[in-house]
């Protein structure tokens, strides 16, 4: 009587078969896995990089040259972080601030009218061939409008960011590093914004000794104009000025003056 079973060779062939099958099947999951992967860094291609530039954009846009009471509401600085481009900028802004402060007895975070912002870099801690960028923003504008506030992290890949600064439009623009509006009393006619990224990957930092990963550096470049407008107006300080109670004559209605209007002021 024959007892029912596999032979050894039997066995071998299935568990080859099964072998095949999952070598299949792994390479598949892996082929889809650096499809995602790619999608990932086209996408952040196409978000990070613009979304940067936007913020710096709708600040510069915002620049206080109405509310300032002196010429100090610019200043950018050439500066590097481990040999790689880190370039400062602060402003001075009106508008509503992005975030909100406490106030004892108001139930919700207020707003400021008007807000000091800059732009920081710094080493990465935790990849030192990259650096962090921040945003800072204080809603309590003092006598120092370069320091102090709460800094939010726009991105922690950054490469170099570089920033030059043209006087007034030209044939053969004259790009300076540097720009204080204080000292110069003016504002720069356009800001050349030079940003290189690189895309996050998907895959842990473990895997990318083993696995590999897809890397890209990505360079972004985006010129910043100021309108002219803005500039005229700053350069000859007509932002509206209440008169000085103790200045003799300061009354507007005992002089039959109105008081100025948006645009319109005494010049200083």
């Amino acid at each position: 009587m024959r007892r029912a079973g596999f032979t050894l060779i039997e066995v071998l062939v299935v568990v080859g078969i099964m072998g095949m099958t999952m070598v299949a099947v792994m390479g598949n999951l892996d082929a889809t896995r650096r499809a995602v992967d790619a999608i990932h860094n086209v996408m952040e291609t196409e978000s990070t990089g613009p979304r940067v530039l936007d913020t710096i954009r709708g600040d510069l846009a915002r620049l206080a040259i109405y509310d300032a009471a002196e010429y100090r509401v610019l200043k950018g600085e050439n500066s590097a972080v481990l040999g790689a481009e880190a370039d400062r900028l602060d402003l001075l802004v009106s508008g509503r601030s992005r975030l909100g402060f406490e106030v004892p007895g108001v139930g919700e975070d207020l707003h400021a009218p008007l807000a000091e912002v800059g732009y920081r870099l710094r080493s990465n801690p935790q990849r030192d061939d990259f650096l962090e960028f921040y945003r800072r923003e204080d809603p309590l504008v003092d006598e120092d409008p370069w320091r102090d506030g709460a800094y939010s992290l726009l991105y922690d890949r950054v490469v170099s960011f570089n920033l030059r600064y043209a006087d007034k439009p030209d044939h053969n623009v004259v790009w300076e590093e540097d720009w204080d509006s204080e000292q110069r009393e003016s504002l720069p006619f356009a800001i050349e914004v030079f940003l290189e990224i690189e895309v996050q990957p998907r895959r842990s930092l473990e895997s990318l000794g083993i696995l590999g990963a897809n890397r890209a550096r990505l360079a972004f470049n985006d010129l910043l104009l100021i309108p002219s407008h803005q500039r005229w107006i700053f350069r000859n300080r007509l932002h509206p000025t209440l008169p000085d109670p103790g200045a003799a004559g300061a009354d507007p209605a005992a002089a039959g003056a109105e008081l100025p209007g948006p645009g319109v002021g005494n010049g200083r």
